[in-house]
């Protein structure tokens, strides 16, 4: 019997911090070579009517979106991106997936991926999706697993890839039971996949599928999305398998106190070489910086901002009062800023970037930096800037500690490739690229 191969990409569902790492939304691996007979459907839902939102699901899925388009090279017009989306444009998403594939004859794969709520079903221990206009005490406005397994399989198709970051324990990103009846994590039954299908979840039975904070992103999606960045695309899956589920399971035990999240990949018991499959066909040779556009985010997070990172608080400086309240307000002071930086109002931009360092935020300090770097700011001083880039470089901003040793090059190259080195070895690809000129 011919093979047929399914990933399923996506469910993207509970919360939680981390420590700075290279950021996978501004620095997007470009591949030259295209993919034009793959499909992808990206589902991420974020603001439900009845339920909580569920915080970056939107961010996850723009963000894989241009992963797929830029760094695996697959057309724009290829992909299905439905944000918010109900039960109805789900299953249309299902459906449009499956005439795609039929029209290429099974030569063609494909990529579904989903962010947002899953659920349980209390009596039968079934998982589902939850639509935006779903509600967790009943499974009849929601897409089943066993179901969406199903389909997939029946579809004419190279190989498809499923991504699920959602947990279907009844749990919220934050930990929290989903529905208010339910005072504990039930643990669902796995699904039956077909031959052609390779299912990526991203917790494990009662577990909660927790959010990487500081970089706005699902902990299960971010890994995803950082592999993919440092391959190019060029990575297999049992390579992207291990690599996310050990990266998960460290940061989520010290970023929640204890609780676990482990990453699970399940294949049909007949599909003994989906550990050698590839994302892209090449690896991506250039990098390419974006400019992420936000507004100030609300109190439930429903929109997304460039992703901030963790302050490690110098010695000298006081512990604010209240530090939760305080990084919150700096953390939109900084959005601020890169709005003022953006309109080109720099003195602006310097007194909101101050007001958010004054606060403890690192990405200020950082801001702060490269507002001096910059030629068309009246006040530039290459000086200052190296002063806050090494500032923020000395607590792990990863970013500084690149554009830290940009600007020593050619006048202490000792002290740039040790500021290079420290980057690459945090993932930053530019880093990376740079060191290799210089040997």
């Amino acid at each position: 019997m011919k093979r047929y191969t399914l990933f399923i990409v996506g469910l993207f569902l509970c919360l939680g911090t981390t420590k700075a790492q290279s950021s996978v939304d501004t620095q997007i691996a470009v591949n030259d070579s295209k993919q034009d007979k793959t499909f992808v459907v990206i589902i991420s839902n974020e603001n439900y009517k009845h339920e909580e939102a569920v915080p970056f699901a939107k961010n996850d899925g723009e963000v894989f979106k241009i992963y797929c388009q830029k760094t695996l090279g697959i057309p724009e017009d290829h992909i299905r991106f439905a944000p918010d989306a109900t039960l109805g444009e789900m299953n249309f998403s299902i459906f449009w997936l499956g005439n795609m594939l039929k029209a290429y004859d099974g030569e063609a794969k494909a990529i579904f991926y989903y962010s947002g709520h899953g659920m349980p079903d209390e009596n039968g221990k079934e998982a589902y999706l939850l639509p935006v206009d779903g509600f967790s005490q009943s499974s009849e406005g929601a897409l089943s697993t066993k179901s969406l397994y199903s389909k997939l399989g029946e579809m004419p198709s190279r190989n498809i890839v499923v991504f699920l970051d959602a947990c279907f324990s009844g749990a919220k990103r934050d930990g929290k039971m989903l529905a208010s009846s339910r005072g504990v994590a039930i643990k669902v039954k796995d699904d039956p996949v077909a031959d052609n299908t390779v299912v990526f979840s991203a917790a494990t039975g009662d577990e909660t599928a927790y959010p990487y904070k500081s970089q706005k992103h699902g902990l299960f999606t971010y890994y995803v999305l950082e592999k993919m960045q440092q391959s190019g695309g060029y990575t297999t899956l049992g390579e992207l398998s291990d690599y996310v589920t050990q990266n998960v399971k460290r940061k989520a035990v010290i970023e929640n106190n204890g609780k676990s999240q482990t990453p699970t990949v399940i294949a049909a018991s007949s599909n003994n070489d989906w550990r050698d499959w590839r994302f892209a066909d090449n690896a991506a040779k250039r990098f390419e910086d974006r400019t992420v556009d936000s507004e100030t985010p609300s109190q439930t997070q429903q929109q997304v901002a460039t992703p901030t990172y963790t302050p490690v608080p110098e010695q000298s400086s006081p512990a604010p009062s209240t530090p939760a309240m305080s990084m919150t307000a700096a953390e939109d002071l900084v959005i601020l800023g890169k709005k003022q930086m953006r309109a080109m109002n720099y003195d602006k931009a310097k007194s909101t970037f101050t007001q958010a360092a004054d606060q403890g935020s690192l990405e200020a300090v950082y801001q702060l930096g490269m507002l001096y770097s910059n030629n068309n700011y009246d006040g530039y001083n290459k000086e200052t800037a190296l002063d806050y880039f090494l500032k923020a470089a000395n607590n792990y901003h990863v970013e500084a500690m690149y554009q830290a040793g940009m600007m020593y090059l050619g006048t202490d190259n000792s002290a740039a490739k040790s500021w290079l080195q420290k980057a690459a070895s945090n993932g930053h690809s530019r880093a990376q690229a740079q060191l290799s000129r210089l040997r």
